[in-house]
Formats: C-alpha cells, structure tokens, sequence
C-alpha cells in the first residue's frame, strides 16, 4: 500500500487545536505518527489527491536522472535514505515527484527494501531501473549502481533526443505527402476520370483502380477512420501485455538495421549490469540473470533465464553464451575470455563502452537509412498517382491528333 496524505486536528499538551497532515501508508499508521509527535488526534481524514493531468506535470525521465544522482550522493555519504529522501522531497517542486519521493521515503522507514518501495512506482522508473538498483542491493554497493544508472539513464535520454531528430524531417515529409496524397487521390483524380468518361475516353487500369479507391475513401471514411484507430489501439494494448510484447519484439529482431540498434543496446546494458554484479561479488548465474532482466527484453529476459539453468546444471559459461541468439559474436568471444569472474568482469566493461559507442552511432545515422527508404517510397506513390492523371490525357490527345 503506497503511503498517503492525511489531514489531521489535534490537541497539543497545553489543550491547543492543532492542523496540519502527515504522511502515512494507513489512518491507522497516521493516527500513531500523530500521537508519537506529542498530539491528541481529534480529526483524522485522508486527503483525496488527484493524479497529474498534463504531461509536463509527470515524473519525467530528467526527474529520475537527477533523482538517481542524489541517491547515489546519499548512499556515498552514508545518510539514511528514508532522511535524505524526505529532505529532497521538501526541496522539490513537481507535485507528482514530491509524492513519490515522500512514498519511497516513507516505505524505506517502515522496513522495506529500497528495491521494493521502488517498485510500487514500476511505471516511474521501469524494470532496467529496479533489477539494477536489485542488484546493488544484492552485492552491497548501492552507490556504484547508483551512479551508472544515472550514466545509463542520461545516455537513454540522450539517444531519444537523437532518435527525435533524426526521425523529425521524415516524419514531417512523409505527412505532407501523405496528406497531398490523400487530396489527390479521394478529390482531385475521381473528377479528372469523371470529366474524361464523360467524353469517351476509355480510362486506363491505373486511372480505374485509384478512381474507385478514391470513390471507396469517400463513401466510407469513417471505416479507413476505424481500422487505423483499431490498429494503433491493439499495438498499445499488445505491447502492454508480456505476450504481445514479446511477439513485437521478434517482429523488430527480423527488421535489419533495428535489429542492430536493439542487439546494440541490449548487450550494452547486460555487459554493464554483469560487471557490475560480478564486481560486487554476486554469483555468476545470479549475475546473468539480473543482467537480462536489467535489459527489458523479453525476449532476452528468456534467454538469460535459460542460461542460468544450464550454468546451474554444470555447463560453462563459454558454451552457455555462444548459444545465445541475440548476443553478437564478438561480444560472445570477449566474455568467453574472462577466465574468473575478475577477467569476466573487465570483458564485459569493455563489450559495454563497445557497444555503447555502436548504439550511439547507429542511432546518430538513422537518417541516412531512413531517407533512402522514403524516397523511392514517395518517387513510387507519385509515379502511380502520375499515370493515373496524365495517361487519359494522354489517350485524348492521342485521338484529338
């Protein structure tokens, strides 16, 4: 249960009415942080708090980034982390990220497990966040981990702002087109082939076709409305459920130049987490484990579950890794290098700043995959459009002569 706000009046010692509210997980844990600050409680009632409305009033990923910095300082400097929260929370200004902090907070100071009270907030922070932080917990060095997530999360932030560049000029043309297209084809070519029929004209097979598709359009948007809205409306509802999930991302790992962003990332982020856990003295198969789950994929996630059951029944991490269908065959000859968990530790350092850097590239030159794409995409919608305009006109001419 997330701790909540209650609003309390209460009297002090001297018989004084007192207001104020207090954070709690129930009115009954509410009740006793009243009486135990030296109050008699006379009105207890918890606060109905509305959730953010717009976008920018929710926890963002540049809020858990900085976030994620000061909790690496307060495990550094050694200062509770229920204190050091509280103190950030009073100095905070977003609502939403106040009252999460303020719930983190007040779990930690009930006895969870700073894995556990973050993970009543899954949708803040995500599960790479929570196994990662799982495994700092583990191995008792929370402030290392603390400050590659927040390396890690920067580097995510960063590779969007990329990703929404690169993807900005396409988006735009392929809009205009799209829309200029739209016109053409339900407006302007079923009046052209009207006016030529009407004069005899025999109306080619291209002409044909995009005239009753655009006839079609018209009769019955809002079915083409319906099934792109449908569309979209099961991608959300698939990628929100393990299955469909996973189904989409084998979809994406069929895809080229996709597949070598997502193989990037993905042994990325293992290779990282794996040092780490190995480094701070967890068990290899515990490692691998965290370290899948730490990448979000499920796909992957699988994968590494199976790996630990074969290093669990005796196989050797050199053959248990080369079995892997999503780790590249460099990274697979690195890590199988590593003769003890120390040199383990150091090849999967290196496979991490490796494929960092590739995931960074790739993304940087996007665009020069993209923009190939959409124009003969574009050169080939204009070519049919084009025909279907121009060939009657043409047959007219041919026949006039």
């Amino acid at each position: 249960m997330s701790a909540r706000s209650f609003s309390y009046r209460a009297l002090d010692s001297a018989g004084k009415t007192r207001r104020g509210t207090v954070m709690a997980a129930d009115e009954q844990d509410a009740f006793r942080r009243v009486v135990s600050a030296g109050l008699t409680p006379v009105d207890l009632r918890a606060k109905r708090e509305s959730g953010p409305v717009f976008s920018w009033q929710r926890v963002s990923l540049e809020d858990i980034v900085g976030l994620t910095r000061e909790l690496a300082v307060l495990t550094e400097a050694k200062i509770p982390l229920d204190r050091g929260l509280a103190s950030i929370a009073d100095h905070d200004g977003k609502p939403a990220l106040t009252a999460m902090i303020r719930d983190v907070a007040a779990r930690i100071e009930s006895g969870e497990q700073l894995t556990a009270a973050l993970g009543e907030h899954r949708e803040s922070f995500g599960e790479v966040y929570i196994e990662t932080v799982r495994a700092g917990e583990k191995s008792g060095n929370l402030g290392a981990v603390m400050n590659h997530l927040a390396d890690l999360l920067e580097k995510q932030q960063e590779t969007r702002k990329e990703l929404r560049r690169a993807m900005m000029y396409p988006a735009i043309v392929l809009t205009v087109v799209a829309i200029a297209v739209t016109v053409i084809v339900v407006f302007v070519v079923p009046k052209f082939a009207a006016t030529f029929a009407s004069q005899g004209a025999e109306l080619p097979l291209a002409t044909r076709i995009i005239q009753g598709l655009g006839e079609n359009v018209r009769a019955n948007w809002y079915v083409y409305a319906g099934a792109l809205l449908a569309a979209f409306v099961s991608l959300v509802v698939a990628w929100s459920r393990p299955a469909g999930r996973d189904a989409i991302e084998r979809f994406l790992l069929r895809v080229p130049y996709v597949r070598k962003i997502l193989i990037a990332v993905t042994t990325g982020r293992f290779a990282r987490v794996l040092a780490i856990s190995l480094e701070s003295g967890l068990d290899l198969i515990e490692a691998v484990r965290i370290g899948g789950r730490s990448t979000g994929r499920p796909v992957f996630v699988d994968e590494c579950d199976v790996m630990g059951e074969r290093l669990r029944a005796g196989e050797s991490f050199v053959d248990v890794v080369r079995a892997s269908l999503y780790i590249p065959s460099f990274a697979k000859r690195m890590l199988g290098a590593g003769k003890d968990a120390t040199e383990l530790a150091k090849s999967c350092s290196i496979v991490a700043r490796y494929y960092d850097r590739e995931a960074g590239h790739l993304t940087k030159n996007i665009n020069t995959v993209v923009e190939p794409l959409m124009t003969v995409a574009m050169a080939g919608i204009v070519l049919i459009v084009a025909l279907a305009v121009f060939l009657p006109m043409w047959k007219m001419a041919s026949i006039n002569h």
